[in-house]
């Protein structure tokens, strides 16, 4: 098979397609969070920042007015103390008191307005300041020009000048004072509409980041509800349609009676387990999902596709496309990765095909594209249309299955055994155990039961059941005195899958206590290529008990030589189908046979050939030193006591023909 490297990118880019919805929503999610999380960080730094501007309105501004409503209370004081002092001129005692308590008052204004300077440092207005220093200072100067004037005794200039210098130095820092009162109250004002502003940007801030976070959130809501709508509706290993949203497409269509222009198709994909056997199952996997993939991509907008399980497919495809598709889906290539290297697989279909009519059911149209599958493998095809009386074949089918289960419990059927020759001396050298069933007193043929026992994998309860009346019937010739040949029992390949199958087999030889040389298990040559380690250990347990395996419809399988050289094996049963060549001038198959029968020999394993049914047959088989043959020419499959008379007279008598 073609092998190339792998497109890494082109598989990141398939990894990232499939998974598109779940990493949006991851990448909203993430989103949401980080808006959010800066969202809080700037409403924190926000909110942070009004209470520093409210920390500086509290501990500064009104602080700062507080100490200037001190200065003025102590400078009214002051003023206070002042006129006191004039209207107690000419008291010596009184005045030289009142001028102390005066001088004692100005140093606390001027320690108090020193204070203030340090506190307003740094502020818009802290340049004002100095003009409030300055009227201050000037008033105080008059002051001292009034108390030296009355201390000299001049105390109509000290009114005079009271009247004419000092009222005025007084409204001037009641004015100075006044404008830096009103700078602070603006600073406040300030302060305060700055946090407002600041509060009503949070406020829309915060509206925004919740709207914000309504409509992400909206978003992922959406986006949720449809990737769990694809989860429940898609398959988890291809991510096409599952069964459920195929049955709900049916149904729209039907109620808008549409379903009639389409054709329901349900395939299989022929031998899957040898990939998954060969390749491993994570590369199976990977052919079921490009498989999927590839065929979704042919259909049309309006058709479907889902997978039911494990490699079946079903589809509903417009009937104008219908040839077209099955002719597609007949031979799909697919690409796998395999030990890092691309590798060309080629998917082969079975389908069973079902033309839907007008008023049809739903459940009715996938079960009768069912049926027709089924029938693809029955009749050996790769296309089955739906026809009427598959529905009576399905019927029957389920009513033998039912007699079946009955005719078990019933000991219905028996054992018949067709004689082995050895035809050095046409003698009786052993049989085979053939199942019978015996229906209202009639024989049902093998092959109307079998192949679908096998099929619906309950034949495997037949092949104890027969193998358990052989080793009765053995026991009770062994205690009846009459010497029994080797007797060999089919088994299905189906057993294989039982990892007790052997233990199983020799259960019921010690049950009846019968020795190894009396028994032969017989298995198909396509047991060994469908499960070959499951084969090699049945073989090793059952050959170590001493019981003969042999192979049966040699030459029919994919790898007889290699089976011949892998097995350990001690009877090899070539086909009817290579024997019915000898004798009728087919050179090229009688020199087939020929060989076939020299290769087993060389790698020693004991030959027999099945379905003679004539002289020409077994002498041209004794020269090639086959001398173990079955067939008609000596005996049909013969009922038990008809077999026991055989066990007695074991020689034939020779046959011409």
């Amino acid at each position: 098979m073609a092998k190339t490297k792998i497109d890494k990118n082109e598989k990141k880019n398939s990894y990232y397609k499939k998974r598109r919805l779940p990493i949006r929503i991851l990448m909203l999610t993430m989103l949401i969070s980080a808006v959010g999380l800066i969202g809080l960080v700037v409403l924190s730094y926000n909110m942070d920042r009004l209470a520093q501007i409210y920390t500086n309105v509290v501990d500064n501004d009104y602080s700062n007015l507080d100490s200037l409503d001190s200065i003025k209370i102590e400078f009214y004081k002051h003023q206070t103390l002042l006129f006191q002092y004039m209207e107690s001129i000419g008291d010596g005692l009184m005045i030289k008191e009142l001028e102390e308590s005066a001088n004692s008052l100005r140093d606390d204004i001027f320690e108090e307005e020193e204070a203030f300077k340090k506190a307003v440092k740094g502020t818009y207005y802290e340049n004002s300041l100095q003009t409030v220093y300055s009227e201050l200072f000037d008033y105080f100067l008059d002051v001292e020009r009034i108390f030296t004037f009355a201390n000299d005794k001049d105390f109509d200039a000290a009114e005079n000048y009271m009247h004419n210098m000092l009222f005025k130095s007084i409204d001037e820092v009641n004015d100075v004072v006044g404008l830096f009162d009103t700078l602070i109250d603006d600073d406040v004002n300030k302060t305060r509409q700055e946090m407002t502003n600041h509060l009503a940007v949070s406020r829309v801030f915060a509206i925004g980041l919740i709207l914000l976070l309504t409509v992400l959130t909206c978003i992922g809501l959406v986006w949720s509800v449809i990737a769990s709508r694809e989860i429940t509706n898609k398959d988890p290993l291809t991510q096409i349609d599952n069964m459920d949203k195929f049955q709900s497409d049916m149904d729209k269509l039907y109620k808008k009676n549409k379903l009639k222009d389409y054709v329901c198709v349900c395939s299989n994909i022929k031998d899957f387990t040898l990939v998954n056997q060969q390749l491993g199952s994570s590369v199976g996997d990977m052919a079921l999902r490009n498989f999927a993939n590839t065929v979704e991509h042919i259909i049309q907008k309006d058709e479907r596709l889902a997978r039911i399980g494990g490699d079946k497919f079903i589809a509903i495809v417009r009937k104008e496309h219908i040839d077209d598709f099955v002719a597609f889906i007949d031979r799909v290539p697919v690409t796998v990765d395999y030990h890092e290297e691309a590798k060309i697989i080629q998917i082969e279909t079975r389908s069973g095909l079902y033309y839907i009519k007008e008023d049809d059911d739903p459940g009715t149209v996938v079960d009768d594209a069912h049926l027709a599958l089924s029938q693809t493998k029955l009749k050996a095809v790769d296309k089955i249309v739906f026809e009427e009386n598959m529905l009576e074949q399905a019927y029957d089918r389920r009513t033998l299955l039912m007699d079946y289960t009955n005719a078990i419990k019933q000991k219905e059927f028996v054992v018949y055994y067709q004689p082995k020759v050895n035809l050095e001396n046409d003698t009786l050298c052993g049989c085979e155990a053939l199942v019978r069933w015996w229906k209202d007193e009639e024989i049902v043929p093998p092959f109307k039961f079998i192949p679908i026992l096998e099929e619906e994998g309950r034949v495997t309860e037949l092949d104890y059941y027969v193998f358990e009346r052989v080793c009765r019937d053995i026991r009770a010739w062994l205690d009846a005195g009459i010497s029994p040949v080797r007797v060999s029992s089919n088994f299905s390949k189906l057993h294989l899958r039982n990892p007790e199958f052997a233990d199983k087999v020799l259960k019921i030889v010690d049950r009846y206590k019968i020795d190894s040389e009396y028994l032969e298990i017989e298995l198909t040559e396509s047991s060994g290529y469908e499960d070959f380690d499951a084969f090699t250990n049945f073989v090793d347990k059952i050959r170590k008990r001493g019981i003969h395996i042999s192979i049966d419809d040699f030459g029919t399988g994919y790898s007889s030589l290699s089976l011949l050289k892998k097995l350990d094996v001690d009877v090899i049963k070539i086909d009817k189908s290579f024997i019915d060549g000898i004798g009728i001038g087919d050179r090229m198959n009688e020199n087939l046979v020929k060989n076939i029968i020299l290769l087993i020999r060389d790698m020693d394993r004991q030959v027999i050939c099945e379905g003679v049914e004539s002289r020409n047959q077994a002498d041209f088989l004794k020269e090639q030193n086959c001398n173990m043959v079955q067939g008609y020419l000596f005996d049909k499959p013969l009922p038990h006591d008809e077999f026991e008379e055989r066990l007695k007279s074991p020689v034939y008598v020779r046959k011409l023909s």
